[in-house]
């Protein structure tokens, strides 16, 4: 030990001894409160001390023993020492963005009111067995973009209260005491997402105690390769409503693997390897509402793929460099569908007619940065939809996008641009005013491609005529003649035949 770290642990020593006769020697409790650091900024009456970015490397000890709020964030603090045990009514603490490289054990021990405990950012690789003891009423633990490599056994053993765990961006492979969360019964949000973890910890899972209220399970950005049928054991992920596992290398989902989600309402697979959408595995899920497959490698979006999510309300297809096709009967089960978004998938040249009309709650279509060429009027149910946006496609201006053109003026007239979130449930946002178009789109980047005279030109600033289907006076002479032609061509067949029945008489 240095000679300046053994100066500042024996007058922190010392200080501790003789706190009790300063406190008696105070003539009023004024005094005592009045404390604070020069750098740091402090009030008695909401009890809050805030020392952020102040260079400090040790825990200030002169603060309000009744202080209930410490900000030390962003300072140079590279280990917890005792000077906690000065402020045993703390509710809240913030040790992020330091240097601390390790929270020692038992440190905490005096904090069992510290409902908020934030030190994200630090260089902790292991929580030792001891390392939260007396943190009875802890609620938020973030421990997120640390170096943790290892949870030793009963880490979390006093923490019963704990709803919030964040362990985000740290070296976690995979948790070698399973049990770690075996007193936990209270928690609600899992956030393990940037680990290196290779296998969903089922385990672990499994030993959590009930009543089992885990709501948020977060798992992306790892390197899961399978989904198991047993990776989410029952009953004690009965309660799971949202589950992250986007960013993985996930290339297989065993048919039972969903079977004990009963509750899950949100599913991100996203950014995985993915060779075709799991329908059977999927169609387990009846109140799912949102699923995003986005970033993944299947080539075709099959009849029914979504078969049984009567509830899916939001669906993401996007980024996808193989997809080529969605079919005309891919959402016919889904029938509360209300947003979709088929977005940046180069190889998608056409959609099929009709594709969206038998989706009666349908308000938002998204098909922007696709390679679309051609689009019809039927496509689309634009008497039900709220917003579409068809920005980004390589566009053939001619007359059968005469509908667009038409709604990128009204767009341009109203002067807002649409809002690239949802609607809100909010029907009558739009009003009936007959000044407001009825169906919002987006006019940013909405050009043509093609023909030559109107490449790389904004819908909105072609001219209708370059866009008009007009019946001209020559037409008109084209089609009279062809009828004409025709007529005589059967009158002409039916003497002929009338002649050769009169000879054969």
């Amino acid at each position: 030990m240095g000679d300046g770290q053994w100066l500042h642990t024996t007058l922190l020593w010392l200080l501790l001894l003789l706190w009790p006769l300063l406190l008696m020697s105070s003539r009023s409790t004024a005094s005592i409160a009045a404390m604070c650091p020069s750098m740091c900024t402090c009030s008695d009456e909401t009890l809050v001390s805030t020392c952020v970015r102040k260079g400090l490397e040790i825990v200030p000890i002169q603060l309000n023993p009744a202080v209930e709020f410490i900000d030390l964030s962003n300072n140079k603090i590279v280990k917890v020492e005792y000077e906690l045990t000065l402020y045993t009514n703390l509710r809240h603490l913030d040790f992020s963005i330091n240097k601390i490289q390790s929270l020692g054990s038992k440190k905490f021990e005096l904090q069992s009111n510290l409902e908020f405990l934030n030190v994200s950012y630090n260089t902790i690789n292991v929580l030792g067995k001891d390392v939260f003891k007396g943190l009875k009423s802890l609620r938020i633990l973030d421990l997120s973009h640390n170096n943790i490599e290892l949870i030793e056994h009963n880490s979390f053993k006093d923490t019963t209260d704990l709803q919030i765990i964040d362990l985000s961006h740290n070296n976690i492979t995979s948790f070698e005491d399973p049990t770690i969360f075996k007193t936990i019964s209270s928690l609600k949000v899992l956030n393990l997402h940037g680990n290196q973890i290779i296998d969903i910890p089922s385990a672990l899972l499994r030993h959590l105690p009930p009543p089992c209220v885990l709501e948020t399970l977060t798992l992306s950005d790892n390197l899961i390769e399978i989904i198991e049928d047993k990776s989410f054991p029952a009953p004690c992920l009965h309660s799971l409503k949202v589950l992250t596992l986007g960013y993985n290398v996930i290339k297989d989902i065993e048919k039972s693997a969903f079977n004990t989600l009963h509750n899950l309402i949100r599913l991100d697979l996203s950014n995985n390897n993915l060779t075709f959408i799991p329908t059977q595995q999927l169609s387990k899920l009846n109140l799912i509402s949102e699923l995003d497959l986005s970033g993944n490698t299947f080539t075709v979006v099959k009849p029914v793929a979504f078969q049984s999510l009567f509830q899916l309300k939001t669906l993401r297809l996007s980024k996808m460099p193989r997809m080529n096709w969605v079919d005309s009967r891919a959402f016919v089960d889904n029938i509360r569908l209300e947003s979709v978004y088929i977005e940046d998938n180069p190889e998608i040249t056409r959609i099929p007619t009709r594709i969206f009309h038998g989706n009666p709650h349908l308000s938002y279509v998204s098909l922007r940065g696709n390679s679309l060429v051609t689009l019809d009027v039927s496509h689309f149910p634009l008497d039900r939809l709220r917003f579409l946006d068809l920005s980004g496609n390589p566009l053939h201006c001619n007359c059968s996008l005469h509908w667009l053109w038409t709604l990128a003026q009204l767009e341009t007239k109203l002067g807002v641009e649409p809002s690239t979130l949802p609607p809100s449930n909010d029907t009558n946002s739009l009003g009936n005013d007959e000044t407001k178009p009825h169906l919002r789109i987006t006019v940013r980047n909405l050009m043509c491609a093609s023909p030559e005279s109107l490449k790389n030109q904004l819908v909105t600033n072609i001219d209708e005529s370059t866009v008009r289907c007009e019946t001209t006076w020559l037409t008109v002479a084209i089609i009279t003649a062809l009828v004409l032609a025709l007529f005589g061509a059967t009158c002409v067949a039916l003497i002929l035949f009338g002649s050769e029945s009169r000879k054969q008489c």
